[in-house]
């Protein structure tokens, strides 16, 4: 038995979430196009229309996340230990993954009352949910900036992917050890 891959170590979550994202960003690029072909068409009428695209991706990369956790581990009772495995982003306490899972969550419960675990890491990141006034300082944009600068959402999706085969890496090394 030694030697042998586990079956689910082979990532058959990645490509139905590339392909996700790849329909997300497209959608998000026809409403970049407004931008320049209707007159009134500014930047808030974009991130009006964008957020909840970009919330839905976010949503996309937590349910692979969690996916992923369950692959590894066989349940999600551990989920949020998982979560840390990843580096800290520069200059915060939390790590990406953690930022990933919060937005999603943002997203999903924005228009509700948000979970106070939510609340903590938005509030860790400096993130902008309470009283938004300006859609860039919200915080599915301020967060989507963390992530990459650009706001690409591949970068994103790739970031998730190399973290998934991280773990599967990290686990590998523990059992030989």
């Amino acid at each position: 038995m030694e030697g042998l891959t586990h079956y689910l170590r082979n990532d058959f979550r990645s490509k139905s979430l590339y392909m996700i994202i790849d329909g997300l960003q497209k959608s998000i690029s026809e409403l970049e196009k407004n931008i320049n072909e209707i007159h009134w068409y500014d930047g808030d009428w974009f991130r009006e229309e964008s957020e909840p695209i970009y919330g839905l991706a976010f949503i996309a990369f937590q349910n692979y996340i969690i996916g992923s956790i369950a692959d590894i581990e066989g349940t999600t009772k551990t989920k949020h230990e998982y979560y840390k495995k990843d580096n800290v982003v520069n200059g915060f306490i939390n790590t990406k993954i953690e930022l990933i899972i919060t937005l999603a969550n943002y997203a999903k419960h924005r228009d509700e009352r948000l979970f106070d675990g939510t609340t903590t890491i938005l509030d860790a990141f400096n993130l902008n949910y309470k009283d938004v006034i300006y859609l860039e300082e919200a915080a599915i944009f301020q967060g989507l900036g963390i992530l990459d600068k650009d706001c690409n959402l591949f970068k994103v999706n790739e970031y998730v992917v190399n973290w998934r085969e991280s773990l599967w890496l990290s686990k590998e090394a523990s059992t030989l050890s």
